[in-house]
């Protein structure tokens, strides 16, 4: 746990920390029929936060993508990681094709112990104790960075969004 309190010594390349995370999960994806891809160019940098850190972000996004789209009745069966910078920040989405959040719990899902899941799911990735948003949440702000719900990008019904600084103190 030491490893997610330290900053990284320089950037690091974004794209193979997506395709790791993704390689991870490949077998619960492809046996369920979700496809997962990673739209993340080469040349995108991770801002220096530990990669132990990053790599859990996106891990968390990804299983709780999944989760979703697996109970869901949607006929695209998607999740998508995308990175990029801009002037002040690097931003990390997970987005998916799932049943979407209702406008009613947005509030919430960042909640400690908010969960969304039945308790007696037979999903093998669980049915949630309600923590991993929170602490996404948590991770982002101890360096500097925020985590929401945003806008999904067209053809999908959940976004959730990271950002960091790119220049962290």
């Amino acid at each position: 746990m030491g490893g997610a309190r330290v900053f990284a010594k320089k950037p690091y390349p974004a794209r193979p920390r997506f395709l790791h995370v993704a390689k991870a999960f490949s077998g619960y994806a492809e046996k369920r029929g979700i496809e997962v891809a990673v739209e993340v160019d080469a040349d995108v940098m991770a801002p220096r936060v530990p990669p132990a850190l990053y790599d859990g972000i996106a891990q968390n996004l990804l299983t709780n993508a999944l989760k979703a789209v697996n109970a869901s009745d949607s006929t695209v069966r998607k999740v998508v990681f995308r990175a990029w910078n801009d002037g002040q920040w690097h931003h990390l989405q997970v987005s998916d094709t799932g049943s979407g959040v209702p406008s009613a719990i947005k509030d919430f899902i960042f909640d400690p112990l908010f969960t969304t899941t039945n308790g007696r799911s037979s999903d093998p990735l669980g049915s949630g104790m309600g923590l991993g948003l929170a602490l996404v949440r948590r991770g982002a702000q101890a360096f500097g960075g925020v985590a929401d719900l945003v806008n999904p990008p067209p053809g999908y019904s959940t976004c959730v969004e990271v950002r960091f600084p790119r220049v962290l103190e």
